[in-house]
C-alpha cells in the first residue's frame, strides 16, 4: 500500500470517528434537554402541588378557628360544631390525597372550593340554630318566669291551707278536749261495790259460795252517786275482773270485748257488761256474770267503766 493511499485511509477513519462523536454530542445534547426538560415539569407541578397544599391547609385552618369562635355553652351547638370539623377533616383528607397521591390538582381545587363552600353552609346553620335557641331561651325565661309564679302562688295556697289545717287540729284537739270533759261529766261514778260468788242449784235459785273451786256465778252490785249532768234512761256499765296473776278474765262467748280508755286512749279489755235503769238519782244495781271454767283462789281486783272512764274499783277474794 502507498503512502498516499495509507493517509487516505486514515482520513476516511478519522472523518468518521469525527462524524460517530458529533452523533454522539447530539444524542447526548437531546437527551440532557429532554431531562431538563422533564425535570422542569416536576418542579413546576411540585411547587403547583404545594401552593394547592398550602391553600388547603390556610383554607383549613380558617374553617377551624371560625367554627370555634361559635362554640358557647349551648351542648346541642357544640355537638353539632364538633360534627362538622370531623366532616372537614375527612374532607381535608380525601384532597391530600389527590394532591400526593392521585396527582389530580385540577379535582382538588374543586375539593378546596367545595370545602369552603361547606364552612359557609355550616357557619349559616351555626348562626341560625344560635338564633333559634336564643328565642327558645327567651320562651324559657318566660315559662320559668310563670312557673316561678305559679309555684310561689302554690306555696301560698299550701301555706295557707296549712294554718287552715293547723287551726282545724286545735280546733279539733280543743274540741276533743272539751268532748272528754263532757265525757267524763256524764260518767257515773261508783260510791259502793260489793262481788259476791255464787252456786246455781236445781231450778237456779242461787247459794252463795266463798271457795273458788264451787263458784259458778258472779254477782257485782253497786251503788251509784247521783249525777245531774248526765241524761236518765239506760246506762251500760263495763266489769273487768283481773285475776290473781294480773290477768283480765275475758272470755269472748261470755260477753267479754275491748273498750276505749277516754282518759288516755289505752284499749282496756273488759270481762262482762250489762245496763241499768238510771234516774238521776244513787241508784243501787247488780250485774252478773255465769262461769264456764272454774276460778282459782286468792285475791281479785274488779274495775269499773262507764261512758269510756274507769269510775270504779275494788278487790275480793276467794278461798
Amino acid at each position: 500500500m502507498s503512502t498516499t493511499q495509507s493517509k487516505q485511509n486514515y482520513t476516511a477513519i478519522a472523518i468518521a470517528i469525527i462524524i460517530a462523536l458529533l452523533g454522539l454530542n447530539a444524542y447526548q445534547w437531546y437527551v440532557n434537554s429532554k431531562l431538563s426538560s422533564n425535570n422542569q415539569t416536576q418542579k413546576t407541578e411540585m411547587m403547583e402541588m404545594q401552593k394547592i397544599q398550602e391553600e388547603l391547609d390556610q383554607d383549613y385552618q380558617t374553617a377551624l378557628s371560625s367554627l370555634e369562635e361559635m362554640r358557647g355553652d349551648n351542648a346541642q351547638l357544640n355537638a353539632l360544631i364538633d360534627n362538622q370539623k370531623n366532616e372537614l377533616k375527612t374532607q381535608k383528607d380525601k384532597i391530600n390525597n389527590l394532591i400526593w397521591t392521585k396527582k389530580e390538582l385540577d379535582k382538588a381545587k374543586l375539593e378546596i372550593k367545595t370545602l369552603n363552600s361547606n364552612v359557609t353552609k355550616y357557619l349559616a346553620d351555626i348562626e341560625q340554630l344560635k338564633s333559634e335557641n336564643k328565642i327558645l331561651t327567651a320562651d324559657n325565661q318566660q315559662l320559668t318566669l310563670r312557673v316561678e309564679e305559679e309555684i310561689k302562688a302554690k306555696e301560698e295556697v299550701i301555706q295557707a291551707k296549712n294554718s287552715l289545717s293547723t287551726e282545724k287540729e286545735n280546733l279539733a284537739k280543743s274540741n276533743q278536749a272539751l268532748g272528754s270533759k263532757v265525757d267524763m261529766a256524764n260518767a257515773i261514778k261508783i260510791n259502793f261495790m260489793e262481788v259476791k260468788g255464787y252456786e246455781i242449784k236445781d231450778g237456779g235459785k242461787l247459794k252463795e259460795k266463798s271457795k273458788a273451786k264451787d263458784v259458778e256465778m258472779l254477782r257485782v252490785c253497786f251503788l251509784t252517786e247521783t249525777n245531774m249532768v248526765t241524761s236518765s234512761g239506760q246506762k251500760k256499765f263495763y266489769i273487768r275482773i283481773i285475776n290473781p296473776q294480773g290477768e283480765t278474765i275475758a272470755i269472748e262467748d261470755q260477753g267479754s270485748g275491748v273498750l276505749t280508755n277516754k282518759l288516755d286512749n289505752s284499749q282496756v279489755r273488759y270481762t262482762t257488761s250489762g245496763e241499768i235503769s238510771y234516774k238521776n238519782e244513787d241508784t243501787n244495781a247488780c250485774i252478773d256474770w255465769t262461769l264456764t271454767e272454774k276460778l282459782v283462789k286468792g285475791d281479785y281486783k274488779i274495775e269499773m267503766f262507764n261512758n269510756g272512764f274507769l269510775v270504779g274499783k275494788g278487790v275480793f277474794k276467794l278461798k
